[in-house]
C-alpha cells in the first residue's frame, strides 16, 4: 500500500521541470511562424526538459469543444515512486488557451499543480513529423520561471535537432544547461496504478476555467491584502498591481 505522504511528495514533484530567475520579464522567444495547430496534435515523446528526473514522459495534444483551446495530457513515471519499485503512471491534464488565433504558436497554459497561475506556452520550432520545441514562462511576484521541452514523434531524436534547438535558445539568451535527457527505456505502459491530476492544486483551487469561483475565493477575506502579491494565486491578475476581481466580501 502506498503511503499518502509518499504519493503527495511524488505529485508535488510535478511542479519541477523549470528554472527560476529574478525579475518579471520573460525572454522574448518568437513563436513558430504560421504554425498549423492541427499538424502538431497527437502523441509526442518528451525527450528533453528543464531540470527533471522523471522518466517516460509523453504528451498528447487534442482539440477541445472550444475552438481556441487545446488540451495537453501529460503521462509520466515519477522518480520517487520508481525508486520504491511501484508500478505506476501519473497523468496530468492542462488547458492551453490560444489568445490570438493569428498567432497559434503562442498560448497560455495552466497546469493543475501550478501555484502561480497561467504561463506562456510558445511552440518555437517544429517540422511537425519529427520534433517540436516548446518554451514556457510564468511570472510569480518578483521572479519568473522558465521551462523548455523538446519532443519527438518517436522514442528517439536525432541530435541535429537538439543542437538546432539549443542554438535557437542561445540566440535569444535562454541558457539551456538545465535540459535533462528523459529515458523511455523502462516504461510501465499504463501502469498498475494510474494517478490522474486534472483539478487545480489537487482540489484546493477550482477546476480550469472556473474563473468566477476562483475570484470568489480570492476575494474572501483579502480586503487588506497587498494586491501586488495576488498574482501568485492565478487568473485574477493581468499586470502587476492590476486586480480584475472583487476585493470585497461577496
Amino acid at each position: 500500500m502506498i503511503k499518502p505522504g509518499l504519493l503527495l511528495f511524488g505529485l508535488f514533484g510535478l511542479c519541477l521541470g523549470h528554472t527560476v530567475h529574478l525579475g518579471r520579464t520573460c525572454p522574448e522567444v518568437e513563436p513558430y511562424a504560421n504554425l498549423s495547430l492541427d499538424k502538431v496534435l497527437g502523441a509526442w515523446y518528451v525527450m528533453y526538459k528543464f531540470d527533471t528526473d522523471n522518466s517516460c514522459v509523453r504528451w498528447n495534444l487534442t482539440r477541445t469543444e472550444h475552438p481556441d483551446h487545446i488540451k495537453l495530457t501529460e503521462t509520466r513515471q515519477l522518480s520517487v515512486l520508481d525508486t520504491f519499485g511501484i508500478d505506476h503512471t501519473n497523468t496530468i491534464s492542462a488547458n492551453i488557451e490560444i489568445a490570438n488565433p493569428e498567432v497559434p504558436a503562442k498560448g497560455r497554459i495552466r497546469w493543475p499543480t501550478s501555484l502561480s497561475g497561467q504561463a506562456d506556452f510558445i511552440i518555437f520550432d517544429t517540422d511537425y513529423d519529427t520534433y517540436m520545441a516548446v518554451f514556457e514562462c510564468n511570472r510569480a511576484g518578483l521572479i519568473h520561471r522558465r521551462s523548455v521541452t523538446i519532443l519527438s514523434r518517436t522514442q528517439q531524436i536525432d541530435d541535429m535537432f537538439v543542437r538546432r534547438i539549443r542554438r535557437l535558445l542561445s540566440n535569444v539568451d535562454v541558457p539551456h544547461e538545465a535540459l535533462d535527457n528523459i529515458s523511455h527505456t523502462a516504461c510501465n505502459g499504463d501502469g498498475v496504478r494510474n494517478y490522474h491530476v486534472d483539478s487545480e492544486l489537487f482540489g484546493i483551487l477550482p477546476s480550469i476555467g472556473d474563473k468566477q469561483e476562483l475570484q470568489r475565493r480570492i476575494s474572501t477575506g483579502v480586503e487588506d491584502y497587498d494586491i501586488t502579491e495576488l498574482e501568485i494565486i492565478g487568473d485574477g491578475i493581468e499586470h502587476a498591481g492590476t486586480f480584475t476581481g472583487n476585493l470585497k466580501e461577496p
